[in-house]
């Protein structure tokens, strides 16, 4: 897997696959969590600290969501 930064976004390379993502702002944020093993109450606590004003249960969905979507793409391992 390689990784570049554009702005506030990650763009993702699969060497085995060939595929590219480009991930926004709010998935850049997630990616960023994953960079140390966490489980995803620990990201969406962090997550939730940072947006106070975001309802907790809408961020856990959206990570549930987030991180499911890359485990099926591959790009990363429960």
């Amino acid at each position: 897997m390689d990784e570049t930064r554009v702005g506030d976004r990650v763009v993702l390379y699969h060497r085995d696959t060939g595929a590219g993502i480009v991930l926004n702002p709010s998935g850049s944020r997630i990616w960023d969590s994953l960079e140390s093993p966490a489980s995803a109450s620990d990201i969406v606590d962090k997550l939730a600290r940072e947006h106070s004003a975001i309802p907790r249960d809408r961020i856990a969905t959206d990570v549930d969501t987030y991180v499911s979507a890359l485990q099926e793409q591959r790009l990363i391992e429960e």
